[in-house]
């Protein structure tokens, strides 16, 4: 029987995977059941089902999550499912390509790629609506992509500060022109690791916000052991 592990453990586990050599993507995935709020637009008032490596003819999608959504207002009350794609800690989000300018790395371009044609093919199929508990296909989101961290956010031989500079001019510029009109967050695991953190080392944090945390959600089945209560069912699609 595994042993549970404090807030903690959770964060210097998942520091770790972050800072390791080699590909750790199917590791540090296994984190995002502590904190299915941040995949979500809306907040989620109760969790359905959460599939990883879900068959699909296009491919698998590497996280899909459904729950019940709220918005501020309360003036919708509905089941989405967002999709959302990964890459390892360890891959670079975007390179040099000239002295002021820096382009997306293959591993973004195939992540990019990968989630809209598995957001496509989600909101086409019936069955898959009605696995997740989507009544309605534009109730299938675009997630996003969680790829990189602080010391991949770009390959290239600039100095730290230029480095900052441009990646955030091509991240705003990505936001302003593609991301934000479809809805896609793109995040980097250091996004997963702050939010493992205790929530008192935060700034402007609700009562909602704990409300979130203990929400009852379907049973965890994955190597790594609960910090608390039931969490979600994570299961890898069949071949």
């Amino acid at each position: 029987m595994a042993n549970k592990l404090s807030g903690a453990e959770l964060v210097e586990q998942l520091k770790s995977l972050i800072e390791s050599a080699g590909n750790k993507e199917d590791e540090c995935r296994k984190f995002l059941q502590y904190v299915p709020e941040i995949l979500f637009r809306e907040t989620p008032v109760e969790y359905i089902c959460i599939e990883k490596d879900y068959v699909q003819h296009s491919g698998k999608p590497d996280y899909i999550i459904s729950a019940r959504v709220q918005d501020d207002t309360h003036s919708f009350d509905c089941v989405r499912a967002y999709v959302w794609e990964l890459k390892a800690p360890q891959c670079h989000v975007f390179e040099k390509d000239t002295e002021t300018r820096v382009r997306p790395t293959k591993e973004l371009i195939q992540a990019e790629n990968q989630l809209l044609n598995y957001y496509e093919e989600m909101r086409e199929n019936a069955s898959t609506r009605t696995e997740f508990q989507v009544l309605h296909p534009n109730d299938i989101c675009f997630g996003g992509i969680i790829i990189g961290c602080s010391r991949t956010l770009i390959n290239g031989d600039f100095e730290a500060e230029k480095k900052t500079r441009l990646f955030q001019k091509a991240k705003r510029i990505r936001d302003a022109y593609f991301y934000a009109r479809a809805g896609i967050k793109l995040l980097t695991w250091d996004a997963v690791l702050d939010q493992l953190l205790p929530k008192e080392e935060y700034v402007g944090q609700t009562k909602s916000d704990n409300k979130m945390k203990s929400m009852p959600m379907p049973k965890a089945q994955e190597d790594i052991t609960v910090l608390e209560g039931p969490l979600p069912l994570e299961r890898d699609g069949e071949t």
